[in-house]
């Protein structure tokens, strides 16, 4: 049994969970499960998938980035409700509920997060964390740093190097700055690599600090124009890399194709540009860990960009099994 500060966690309800009843357990919502991690059992099935959501968007207010991002965890279920999923090819997909970020406390709900997914984890469990802004990703990683070494691939318009802000708080922009860092203390080694990165996005600085930690990186528009070279890049990535922390972050792609988003990019990519590359990742089997960030419903159009994301989670969870 794991017991949280109820401060910072919120159960699972049924409600977050309906859809359209056409078939018999065909659809997700008929075959979700809830999972208070406060009465965790002893073990999980094998090869189970838990989903827990981040939902915060302190890191975002902290960036000066538009907030909302916090409400993204719900939207997220909304949207994954009705996807259909073969009973045949399934395992268990349980629901765990929220990691909170009360009292502006960014770095107490991290700490959260991490502690939770290391418990899951233990239980056997794939956990996919759906945030929140994208300081769900050094969250995230706190919970996989049992496995070492790791890397961590993020798709995402911005490198997200970004210095820590005075009294060493964090921000959506500093989670793979606190990445490296803590590997660093711990003599962990970690390889960063960014695919999507937006050359008018990242100043010079934050592409010389990449530079200095050894990070792969590819511009969007080498992914556009180039893909056979960005393919490859990434291939000789994965191919040096042992465990992955694998993160998305929605702004990525372009904002008429996702445009609630925390900041949104005129001239990201498109998602059927995205999907072979995210495939790539998924097909190493490598990847031990998954968050995906971002997700804005006050700025959302008719779900437009929660439905997306859930397609991109719904890959996850079709490779895991």
């Amino acid at each position: 049994m794991m017991l949280l500060n109820s401060k910072y966690y919120e159960p699972p309800t049924s409600s977050s969970w309906k859809g359209r009843e056409d078939t018999v357990n065909g659809r997700l919502f008929q075959q979700i499960q809830l999972l208070d991690c406060n009465k965790l059992p002893s073990s999980l099935p094998k090869k189970c998938v838990v989903l827990l959501g981040f939902a915060c968007d302190e890191g975002v207010k902290r960036n000066l980035g538009r907030p909302g991002a916090a409400q993204g965890p719900e939207a997220f279920r909304k949207a994954l409700a009705n996807l259909p999923l073969a009973p045949s090819q399934a395992r268990p997909i349980y629901d765990a509920g929220n990691i909170l970020c009360p009292d502006q406390d960014l770095e107490k709900a991290q700490q959260f997060l991490g502690e939770t997914v290391a418990a899951l984890r233990k239980l056997g469990a794939f956990v996919i964390v759906l945030g929140g802004g994208h300081e769900v990703a050094w969250g995230n990683f706190q919970g996989l740093l049992d496995q070492e070494p790791i890397s961590t691939l993020n798709f995402d318009a911005h490198f997200d190097l970004r210095p820590l802000l005075p009294e060493n708080r964090g921000s959506s922009g500093t989670s793979f700055s606190q990445i490296h860092d803590a590997c660093q203390r711990k003599k962990i080694p970690w390889c960063y690599a960014c695919f999507g990165i937006q050359a008018f996005g990242n100043t010079k600085e934050i592409f010389e600090k990449a530079h200095a930690i050894n990070a792969t990186h590819c511009l969007a528009k080498t992914m556009i124009h180039h893909a056979d070279l960005a393919h490859e890049t990434l291939g000789t990535w994965l191919s040096s890399a042992q465990q992955i922390h694998l993160t998305l972050c929605l702004d990525v792609l372009a904002s008429v194709h996702a445009p609630g988003v925390s900041s949104p990019q005129a001239l990201g990519i498109t998602p059927h540009e995205l999907l072979p590359f995210f495939r790539q990742a998924l097909e190493s089997g490598k990847v031990i860990g998954f968050d995906i960030a971002e997700l804005n419903p006050l700025y959302d159009r008719d779900d437009q960009t929660a439905k997306l994301a859930a397609h991109f989670v719904a890959e996850v969870i079709h490779h895991y099994v």
